[in-house]
């Protein structure tokens, strides 16, 4: 790895956070139905753009350095096989330009290691196009741009910045056709039919380490303690810290398809798109709803939802009205009744957590009945589109999942995955949704890559292969229980009426 590596990772962090900080100054003349930039704001804008250039140019800069090393590296190196990819399509390209398909040459490996009839140069093919995609996919994974590295994050090894790779490709029997799946299967992948992971993409994403089933982590339970020393030679106050830890384990989320060898050879379709992203979709959805609401056991995740030393806020079942102006927010009978309780558990993070609230994770139908039937006693709705004046909240109605708008200067996240099911605070055996304010950068999901496996024993009788897919993660909602807090009610958060 080049000595610049570190440099550019940490240029680039520095950079999305500078145009994150960038966005939220510009969200605060929209959020109060200005069009134009007060003073201050234009002084922090101009800052903050001069500031981009810089570093934009020092991204720049580091990358042509790298890539001059690459190349002094490689032509140092006679007779070591390189790969520099200008505009040749990739040996895995989606338009199969150049006629390889990931599937078929995984499955061809694993059908030679098993002797059944694949011939040595096709084997020996496969095996070169393998190895090519590996070294491709290195390369373009350290060539990414910050928001392609930003996308690829979770796939991607926090140190070395490239793919895990656990084994050369090779036909030794057992060893199952494990490879790195092409890069362009990862980057076209698009999300359809089923949730999405928006929620599990929202917390802070950690690469996960090979080699280790618990994660652990140091807590200090009470802190030290400092006072004033009522006089000279007096005694200085002092307190030893207490400490705990918090644990996480290493869960599995695994699938698998069962192809025949006439539709893998003879189809004039690829099989890699459709595979790879049948698979990927369900581990996503299935992750997502394991961040919301895993129970712990039986080999799930601890999900936020049930945390059970979370701030729970069940004010949105109580009948009394509790009004500002002409507003009322505690009615059971209206739909206003989650927007004092939203503000509630905003509250109890900043005082508790001692730290801001950083999103609102909602269902698609709670944040689109604030906009349908949330009004204030003269009929004006309460969660307004695009840019009003004066509004408690400001919706984005075209976004079916991830950020739909603003309210009390919280962005609002529409997850599919969020249950209609609750009952009473429990997640199934009712019929509601639930609300939860939180600080998400304080939860950690660790996740390994993804990986494949091609096994043609188990169905060799009937001309079949095995795909399998599975992946390695670790998630930990509950560093500071204080960060979350859920809104639950039976009557105030009821399955809205459209």
């Amino acid at each position: 790895m080049s000595q610049v590596t570190p440099l550019l990772d940490a240029a680039e962090k520095r950079r999305v956070k500078m145009q994150e900080d960038l966005d939220a100054l510009l969200a605060i003349p929209t959020a109060e139905g200005r069009k134009v930039l007060n003073e201050d704001e234009e002084k922090r804008f101009g800052e903050f753009s001069t500031s981009l250039d810089e570093i934009d140019g020092q991204i720049e800069n580091f990358r042509k350095q790298i890539e001059r090393e690459e190349k002094a590296a490689s032509a140092a190196t006679p007779g070591r096989p390189s790969v520099e990819i200008i505009s040749e399509p990739g040996v895995y390209d989606r338009d199969n330009k150049r006629g390889g398909s990931y599937f078929q040459d995984l499955a061809t490996l694993a059908v030679g290691a098993a002797r059944m009839g694949a011939t040595a140069t096709s084997i020996e093919t496969a095996l070169e196009r393998m190895q090519r995609n590996a070294k491709e996919v290195d390369v373009q994974t350290r060539n990414a741009t910050a928001e392609q590295r930003k996308q690829f994050a979770r796939f991607l090894d926090e140190e070395g910045g490239s793919y895990e790779k656990r084994v050369n490709p090779n036909t030794t029997a057992g060893t199952g056709g494990e490879f790195v799946p092409p890069l362009w299967l990862v980057a076209q992948y698009v999300p359809f039919q089923r949730a999405t992971r928006t929620c599990a993409n929202r917390v802070t994403n950690r690469f996960l380490p090979g080699g280790i089933d618990v994660i652990n982590l140091p807590k200090i339970t009470l802190g030290s303690q400092t006072g004033i020393q009522t006089a000279n030679a007096a005694g200085v106050t002092s307190r030893d810290i207490t400490t705990s830890t918090i644990s996480s384990s290493v869960r599995t989320i695994a699938g698998q398809e069962d192809i025949s060898l006439q539709l893998l050879e003879q189809s004039p379709l690829q099989l890699d798109g459709v595979i790879f992203d049948d698979l990927s979709r369900d581990y996503d959805l299935q992750l997502d709803q394991q961040i919301l609401y895993g129970t712990g056991a039986n080999g799930q995740h601890l999900g936020v939802l049930l945390v059970t030393s979370a701030t729970s806020n069940t004010d949105i079942t109580k009948a009394s009205a509790v009004t500002v102006g002409s507003i009322v927010f505690h009615d059971a009978s209206t739909a206003n009744t989650q927007f004092r309780s939203i503000l509630n558990g905003k509250n109890q993070i900043e005082t508790l957590r001692i730290a801001a609230a950083t999103g609102i994770w909602v269902n698609p139908r709670r944040a689109n009945s604030w906009e349908y039937s949330a009004v204030d006693t003269t009929g004006r709705p309460l969660f307004v589109p695009y840019s009003p004046f004066n509004a408690l909240g400001i919706d984005n109605p075209n976004i079916a999942e991830g950020v739909a708008g603003v309210l009390s200067g919280l962005p609002v996240i529409k997850d599919g995955n969020m249950p209609t099911t609750m009952n009473a605070g429990a997640v199934t055996g009712g019929t509601a949704d639930p609300i939860v304010v939180l600080k998400e950068d304080d939860l950690i999901l660790w996740e390994g890559t993804p990986r494949f496996r091609a096994l043609p024993e188990i169905l060799s009788g009937t001309l079949q292969i095995r795909y399998q897919m599975y992946a390695y993660s670790a998630f930990m909602p509950n560093r500071f229980a204080p960060s979350i807090s859920i809104l639950t009610g039976n009557t105030g958060l009821a399955a809205p009426a459209f």
